[in-house]
């Protein structure tokens, strides 16, 4: 039906719907999807506007379940070969999981599946991969529905018991683990965690249906993968030698006129620190009140909080605090405010309170490296301040400016809320003269270190090109560098105690007997050369090559095929960003 057609058919809708409009009528939602009205939004995909919250919940929550999934399945093979439980396999733990995985090849392909999903759905114009996450799910679910094939509840669930990260050792579900994923708590579902974990998993089995209608028997040619395997399994031997700098004459002090030069030039390499204003606001569960039950609360305060982009929080605390139906809580500080505000401070000097040690994604930090390390935008402390001075400053957060909830050590819970950041300003000469003099001195030693490998390198060459790489070692040996042996190494396993800045991927291209470009690093030069190589002919390799290693490059020439099938899609579903979003330049 063309616009046209539509309005002479529907011209009393319109008519009211451009009423409402021009007097105001007609709230326009941040991001309100399928409104055909939509005023803004923070990702488009094919006319579809995604509000912040919708487009983290597309993104960083199917980011962090990929992640999740991925991690489990690690977890589960390894702590199965694990026989000494100290979290690190031995060569002989090593050896029986890769046997094991020869006869159950359904595991090492699901993680060449989530490790692929990952790389892909987090590749985009953003800088964010989170926003790439999000605008990738958005075009999976727009194919989705132009293919018709998307999953329902029963085929979803087919697909979970089929996976084997919720596999038990006897065949049977992993029910616990599933109910651990989904926010099962005290009993009862968390329908929005669930919703959220489902969805990914729905986009998950279009990804895997799309890419299997792609690239249906798409495969390297047999002989070359063979080849390639043998290449990135193969085993090197070499020699290295390292040049460190403080063995290098030490240059000379920089006068108080090269100084000032030198601060001119780099100014903005010498400003004050960042520093902010944050409020955190902390959760107390009620006498007899549990800490699990006050999680489920907040997950809906955070819900909450989000739809409004992260205004009135005071409010929702009140209400969520009065409402029945939530684990029983209190918010008020000593001071009886919902929140406590510290004053403008850097990362370094936060006063005590903010450095309270919290539990995030597994690990253990503190409120102050979360406030300063994980917003990115807030307002000018000018502006904040204008605002609380004229009461209004609970109108100018976004959802952006919260982050939350952390369980602490005593059993409560914080949410952050960044409420202003000073941005560094460039210091005068004299404060800034220390560090410049000891970046100068650094810069000077760097450029003697690189004048002195320059020279030993092309020595070593000469040296190799005529009376081999014995030779140019021993050159190496006659400048005052450490020469050591080193080998056999390969790549895909860990190699512990090689030398500093030895990396065994820039090996590969190199030739037998020959040098490898050298790598300078913070405290000196390394130089190293091939020897050697060889490639395994043992049964167990063959058998390894056969069902994980060829399989696996074929796995990646898939995943590439589909990932520029993605990106077309973006000219295809005409994908627009919001102006907010920082792009990758790369791009």
């Amino acid at each position: 039906m063309s616009a046209l057609e539509f309005i002479r058919k529907n011209s009393l809708l319109v008519l009211i719907v451009v009423a409402g409009v021009g007097l105001g009528l007609l709230m326009m939602d941040y991001g309100d999807r399928g409104n055909m009205f939509v005023k803004d939004y923070y990702i488009q995909v094919n006319g579809t506007g995604y509000s912040y919250p919708e487009t983290a919940n597309l993104g960083e929550t199917g980011q962090s379940y990929v992640q999740t999934l991925h991690n489990n399945t690690s977890s589960k093979l390894r702590t199965m070969f694990d026989k000494n439980d100290n979290e690190e396999l031995d060569d002989t733990e090593m050896a029986a999981l890769q046997a094991w995985t020869t006869e159950h090849p359904e595991y090492d392909a699901f993680l060449q599946f989530l490790g692929g999903i990952y790389q892909s759905w987090s590749y985009g114009f953003a800088d964010d991969s989170a926003v790439n996450v999000a605008v990738n799910r958005a075009v999976i679910q727009e194919q989705a529905r132009e293919l018709g094939i998307s999953p329902s509840k029963e085929q979803v669930d087919t697909y979970l018991q089929a996976m084997p990260v919720f596999k038990k050792a006897d065949g049977s579900f992993d029910q616990e683990l599933y109910q651990r994923m989904t926010g099962f708590r005290n009993g009862a579902a968390n329908n929005q965690q669930e919703k959220a974990f489902r969805s990914v998993i729905a986009d998950m089995m279009v990804w895997e249906a799309v890419g299997n209608l792609m690239t249906e028997g798409l495969q390297l040619q047999n002989k070359s993968t063979s080849d390639l395997v043998d290449v990135m399994n193969q085993q090197m031997r070499g020699k290295t030698a390292w040049l460190a700098k403080d063995r290098l004459p030490a240059p000379a002090a920089a006068t108080d006129e090269e100084l000032k030069a030198y601060w001119e030039q780099h100014k903005d390499n010498y400003k004050s620190t960042e520093r902010r204003i944050v409020s955190v606001y902390t959760l107390t569960p009620a006498e007899g009140a549990s800490l699990d039950g006050l999680m489920a609360t907040a997950d809906i305060l955070m819900q909450d909080l989000s739809q409004a982009n992260g205004k009135g929080f005071d409010q929702k605390l009140a209400a969520a605090a009065e409402n029945p139906e939530n684990e029983a809580f209190t918010y008020l500080n000593a001071e009886g405010k919902s929140h406590t505000t510290f004053a403008l401070c850097t990362l370094a000097d936060a006063p005590e309170a903010m450095r309270t040690q919290v539990e995030h994604n597994g690990n253990t930090t503190t409120l102050a490296e979360i406030a300063f390390n994980e917003v990115d935008t807030a307002p000018a402390v000018a502006e904040f301040e204008a605002a609380k001075a004229a009461g209004t400053d609970d109108e100018l957060p976004t959802i952006r400016q919260v982050r939350g909830y952390f369980p602490t050590a005593d059993g409560k819970l914080a949410f952050i809320r960044v409420e202003a950041i000073e941005q560094p300003s460039v210091l005068e000469f004299e404060a800034a003269k220390a560090a410049a003099a000891a970046d100068l001195q650094a810069e000077r030693v760097t450029n003697a270190l690189a004048d002195a490998s320059n020279k030993l390198y092309e020595e070593m060459t000469k040296a190799c090109e005529e009376g081999g790489i014995d030779a140019a070692f021993a050159k190496a040996t006659e400048h005052g560098a450490i020469v050591e042996d080193f080998g056999p190494v390969g790549l895909g396993i860990s190699h512990k105690g090689l030398p500093m800045g030895l990396e065994v991927q820039a090996l590969i291209s190199v030739p037998s007997g020959k040098l490898a470009p050298m790598v300078t690093l913070n405290g000196g030069t390394r130089i190293s050369g091939v020897t050697g190589r060889t490639v395994e002919t043992s049964a167990q390799y063959t058998a390894m090559k056969s069902f994980m290693y060829i399989p696996a490059q074929n796995t990646r020439l898939r995943g590439n095929v589909l990932l520029d099938w993605l990106h077309d899609s973006y000219t295809r579903y005409n994908v627009q960003l919001s102006e907010h979003i920082k792009l990758n330049n790369q791009q």
